[in-house]
């Protein structure tokens, strides 16, 4: 999964004050707002630097947690599906996503079944795969209600248990990055999850992170073009590995979040109109020079433009 197009919430009522909403909120110190500030701020830079098209939707008063926008839904092609928080002091938030995706030219769909966007799904292999993760804040239900939301056949969608509160969106263990890539820890899942994982997933393509980069939430990375991945902070270990697969990786301080239990990649909603690349056949526009991609979508077989 490659962030191309985004959705940022600026964290001007960022703050924890809602006790073990997650295991990370214990409201042992306070929010430095100043510093968060600055590292939303980093943030921001890091990815309009690296080539991320940006886009905001506006905080809202009393709701504390919007700055995770990636909690607000998913986007298949042009469909958004908004979430339904489990979570109560984040239910608001929803109307103010349907708001911005329904004025914004998305088909737009508010769960009816427990689900946190993508804190708790994630695509990956080009948007051919979905990962779901459930135990915690989304109910497994909301598998039915995505498909026939989705509705395409060449769309996989896969269940995933999350077993430790410390990990309790699938975002926060789980980071797909390229095309076929991963980032993973473990012992966030139960054994038949990580059966499914590896079906899909060769496990030379996995990386399989400690429990010392896992706490720093090294799983909640944004993979952005050019082979960049970034991140909290990294192990030198995790970085070699990286390294070694031909990605640099980019340290993005976010003490202030992780308080709250989130870090960049909490921060940010991939909201792309992008469908499944279904073959190699590709057409070209000399007037432009670009090349389209032929791509599956909900209306039938389109191309795609695809900048080479």
């Amino acid at each position: 999964m490659i962030f191309k197009e985004i959705l940022l919430c600026k964290p001007k009522y960022f703050d924890v004050i809602h006790y073990k909403l997650n295991a990370h909120m214990i409201m042992k110190n306070k929010v430095n707002y100043n510093l968060a500030i600055q590292q939303w701020r980093s943030l921001e830079e890091n990815l309009l630097n690296n080539n991320v098209k940006i886009n905001y939707i506006k905080p809202k008063k009393n709701l504390v947690d919007m700055v995770f926008s990636a909690n607000g839904g998913i986007v298949f092609e042009n469909k958004a599906i908004v979430s339904n928080f489990r979570a109560i002091p984040r239910k608001n938030e929803a109307k103010y996503y349907v708001n911005y995706f329904e004025n914004n030219g998305y088909e737009t769909f508010p769960m009816i079944t427990e689900f946190e966007g993508a804190g708790d799904g994630l695509f990956s292999h080009n948007k051919s795969q979905l990962w779901i993760g459930h135990g915690f804040r989304t109910d497994i239900d909301c598998k039915n209600e995505i498909e026939d939301i989705i509705s395409n056949n060449y769309l996989d969608i896969n269940t995933l248990k999350l077993v430790n509160p410390n990990w309790y969106h699938l975002d926060t263990c789980f980071c797909p990055f390229g095309d076929n890539n991963l980032l993973i820890y473990e012992g966030a899942f139960d054994k038949q999850s990580l059966e499914k994982i590896y079906n899909v997933y060769n496990e030379k393509d996995c990386i399989k992170v400690s429990y010392e980069d896992a706490m720093n939430f090294a799983c909640n990375s944004i993979s952005v073009p050019n082979n960049i991945i970034i991140g909290h902070c990294f192990s030198n270990n995790l970085k070699k590995k990286l390294k070694d697969i031909n990605y640099n990786t980019i340290e993005n301080n976010m003490s202030e979040f992780l308080l709250s239990g989130g870090s960049t990649k909490c921060c940010v909603l991939d909201i792309e109109k992008k469908g499944i690349n279904i073959g190699e056949e590709l057409q070209y526009d000399n007037n432009n020079n670009i090349y389209y991609h032929k791509m599956q979508s909900s209306q039938g077989d389109k191309y795609m433009p695809d900048f080479i």
